[in-house]
């Protein structure tokens, strides 16, 4: 497949999923995951090397979404600046460090890890009423709690490509209470550090996992385009919300995601 068309699909796939992730408040990597297992095999990449393409890929491009998300919170005074550090401290360096170990494992193991992360996700915003309820604090908790919590997201962010912004939104609204505005501005403050560290130390270790394929016209040729066009089609998602129910919109892609899951356990065999 030529550059040309690789830049068009998944600019156009970037731009769909900038507008489910408008819709849904989420980070574009439970997006741009399905979509890449599903589009990458058409590029050439061996199938081998197709989960770790997957990783950095999504890693790259919701560095890019998320950074421009979060530079739009930030005159809105919707970015608890304290928090967000404390919380990048420790999600962005195990992010970094665990691209070490990823590179490591093999490709059957990493999508049994994909297809778990996945199905929970789905799970989690299948009974998003309940989890509100089961979450709900009426003192916050200490915040120096932050970097330990980011500890844990950072390996998710290495093993699986996810910038964590479906796991900071909820904690810091629900458990250190932040008002909404403020908790999804933090969160994508967090989740774009988070991914940038994570994708520069999959780029610095690109000959641990690229092979004798080692082609960064095809990787750049994919991420940028799925960065840019979720970028774009963020801004038209997020207009969209106060004409639908996003609850209901959840379920449809919490149905879509367990779908994916499905289609990745038959793939490990």
């Amino acid at each position: 497949m030529s550059e040309f068309y690789l830049i068009l699909i998944f600019l156009t796939v970037g731009f769909s999923a900038g507008i489910l992730i408008g819709m849904l408040g989420i980070g574009g990597g439970v997006i741009f995951i399905p979509s890449l297992y599903f589009l990458l095999p058409y590029t050439g990449i061996d199938q081998s090397l197709i989960p770790y393409y997957v990783i950095s890929i999504s890693l790259f491009a919701g560095a890019i979404s998320a950074s421009f998300s979060s530079i739009l919170h930030f005159p809105l005074g919707n970015v608890d600046k304290r928090k967000a550090l404390l919380f990048a401290i420790g999600s962005a360096s195990t992010a970094f460090i665990s691209v070490i170990f990823v590179t490591s494992i093999g490709p059957i193991i990493l999508k049994g890890i994909f297809a778990g992360v996945l199905f929970i996700i789905a799970i989690v915003m299948f009974r998003d009423t309940h989890l509100k309820k089961d979450l709900k604090r009426n003192e916050p908790i200490n915040e120096h709690a932050l970097p330990f919590v980011g500890f844990f997201v950072g390996i998710l962010s290495a093993f699986t490509g996810l910038g964590g912004g479906i796991i900071f939104f909820p904690v810091l609204h629900y458990l250190f209470l932040l008002k909404p505005k403020t908790a999804i501005g933090t969160s994508s403050v967090i989740t774009a550090i988070t991914m940038i560290f994570a994708s520069l130390s999959f780029f610095i270790n690109r000959s641990d996992w690229m092979g004798e394929y080692q082609s960064s016209n095809t990787y750049f040729a994919v991420a940028i385009p799925l960065g840019i066009g979720a970028v774009i089609g963020a801004r038209i998602g997020v207009s969209f919300v106060v004409k639908m129910q996003s609850l209901i919109v959840k379920k449809i892609f919490s149905i879509l995601l367990i779908l994916v899951v499905i289609k990745i356990i038959f793939g490990l065999w």
